[in-house]
């Protein structure tokens, strides 16, 4: 049974903040955009890519695109956290807050551990700032989106700051085996997927050894290239058959499958039904919601 993934539905989506009462598990699920959350209010175990790491106040935690998660709430307890979400198109943009936000998020320590125990002076300004994005969200004011642009730059910023005082001699060594190449590929991957984009292609412009580019997809994503690839392709292809009238075939061609035959046996694993009974399902689900 493949994990839940969820995508970006609306294609000038940026940014949302909420406040999440979570009093049972949360299954495992992956999504396409980036998500960032900081507990500030009871106990429990959330798992990353299978690596647990225990929820408490003070716990912030970042979840790239395609990273599996879960929770698990100790029972008869809630967890209350601040939950963001951040559109993959900000950290893949190329205009200069995306490259403010790469070297932030990727510059430093970017290896398996996304969960941080915060320290009580850093997690107390957190939770300000946090608030103050909530607050800056809900709000409609002049200049709004700059200004939650602005907050979360600072928020990125104090995180950066504390990691770079915890990190270990551990994280330093990986740090030396996945370097600085390593969100170039991901990015590039993310740009190109639908392209014929091969591990020996990536290995020729990238001048690096398919071993290390599989190594740098399993270590920083918790997945293998093959697999990043397949999960770009089929959730591109399903939102074309929600949203488009395009032929199956034209579907197949467009999401980079060369093979219809191909593409529907990878779609058929991955959804568990075919391209045409997903579409139909998709039809059904929304004349009952009403859209």
């Amino acid at each position: 049974m493949f994990p839940a993934y969820l995508t970006e539905k609306n294609t000038n989506f940026f940014f949302d903040i909420s406040i999440h009462d979570i009093k049972n598990d949360v299954k495992p699920h992956g999504h396409s955009f980036l998500e960032l959350h900081y507990v500030f209010e009871g106990e429990g175990v959330e798992k990353i890519n299978g690596v647990e790491h225990r929820m408490k106040p003070g716990t912030f935690a970042v979840i790239f695109p395609y990273q599996v998660h879960e929770m698990h709430i100790k029972e008869n307890s809630k967890v209350l956290l601040y939950n963001l979400c951040l559109s993959t198109k900000t950290l893949f943009d190329q205009d200069e807050y995306g490259l403010v936000m790469n070297k932030l998020l990727f510059d430093k320590d970017f290896n398996t551990r996304t969960i941080y125990d915060i320290e009580s002076e850093t997690a107390q300004k957190v939770y300000l700032l946090l608030s103050e994005l909530h607050t800056e969200f809900k709000d409609e004011k002049v200049w709004k989106n700059f200004m939650i642009k602005a907050k979360i730059i600072e928020l990125f910023i104090l995180i950066d700051r504390y990691r770079r005082v915890q990190i270990t001699k551990v994280s330093e060594s990986l740090q030396s085996t996945v370097g600085n190449d390593t969100w170039s590929i991901i990015h590039y991957v993310y740009k190109n997927w639908n392209t014929n984009i091969t591990l020996k292609s990536l290995s020729k412009l990238f001048y690096l050894s398919e071993p290390y580019i599989s190594t740098i997809f399993k270590q920083c994503l918790g997945i293998s290239f093959h697999a990043f690839l397949m999960d770009l392709r089929i959730e591109n292809a399903c939102s074309l058959l929600t949203s488009s009238k395009m032929s199956i075939t034209d579907i197949t061609y467009e999401v980079g499958y060369s093979s219809y035959s191909t593409f529907v046996r990878v779609f058929h694993n991955r959804k568990g039904v075919s391209p045409v009974t997903y579409r139909r399902l998709m039809k059904e689900t929304q004349r009952e919601n009403g859209s």
